[in-house]
Formats: structure tokens, C-alpha cells, sequence
């Protein structure tokens, strides 16, 4: 039993180590990916977390008045699947947002101006502050 114990827990640790990524994402276009995708899987938690409240609200506390059996282990069952959904969502938007923040550029760079006639001893480049949002 202690040897097959063993086997299994070295076997996960191989496994779970080769599972793992060694490449970050830093190009604007993955870090935006990453951000989109996040932010769907929160709508889905979100909706679904909302969609298990209110039915856990509209379901009625009696299941056969007869007898009096109760939903009351569905209920709680539901409304406390529904709140987990929910707060769990609360890190993934978090998350989406500051990768979406971290896909935007921000930089200066010389700019051409353009002109068509340049005053004397005036420079044909600027400094321009530059905002690039990757659609």
C-alpha cells in the first residue's frame, strides 16, 4: 500500500511539473487575449452564480404540503453555489483588468509634424506622448 502511495505521488509530481509553462506572456496582443478571456469566464460566473440565486429564491420552501417535506438542503444548496460563483468572479474581472491595462503601451516617441511650409529654426520632429490600445 506505501508503494503504491509512493508511485502515485511521484507519478502527480511528474506530471503536475511537465503540466507547467515556462513562457510569460509580453506582447500586448497575448496580455489582451489573456484579458478577454478572463473577463468572459467572469461573465459566466457571474451569470451562472446570478441564475442559481434566484432560483433558490423561486423555489418554494415546501416540496409536498401532504407530508411536509422541504427544499431547504436544495435551496442552501443552490444559494451558497450561486455566492461562491459570484465571489469567484470578483478575482478573474480583477485580473482582466490589469492585463488589459498592461496590453496598453504608453510611450514617447519623435513624431513628424506636418506642415506644408516649416518656419525658420523650427524642428520637423516632436515629442509626442503616444497611447496604443491593441483591438
Amino acid at each position: 500500500m506505501k508503494l503504491l502511495f509512493l508511485a502515485v505521488i511521484l507519478g502527480g509530481i511528474t506530471t503536475y511539473t511537465s503540466a507547467q509553462s515556462s513562457s510569460i506572456a509580453i506582447t500586448p496582443k497575448e496580455l489582451l487575449e489573456i484579458s478577454n478571456s478572463q473577463y468572459k469566464a467572469g461573465l459566466f460566473l457571474v451569470g451562472g452564480g446570478t441564475t442559481l440565486l434566484v432560483t433558490s429564491w423561486i423555489i418554494p420552501e415546501n416540496f409536498d404540503y401532504s407530508d411536509g417535506s422541504s427544499n431547504r438542503r436544495l435551496k442552501s444548496f443552490l444559494s451558497v453555489t450561486g455566492f461562491l460563483s459570484i465571489v469567484t468572479s470578483v478575482p478573474l474581472f480583477l485580473s482582466s483588468g490589469s492585463n488589459a491595462r498592461m496590453a496598453a503601451q504608453l510611450y514617447l516617441r519623435n513624431q513628424e509634424v506636418y506642415q506644408p511650409i516649416f518656419p525658420p529654426g523650427q524642428p520637423r520632429d516632436i515629442l509626442a506622448l503616444i497611447l496604443r490600445i491593441p483591438l
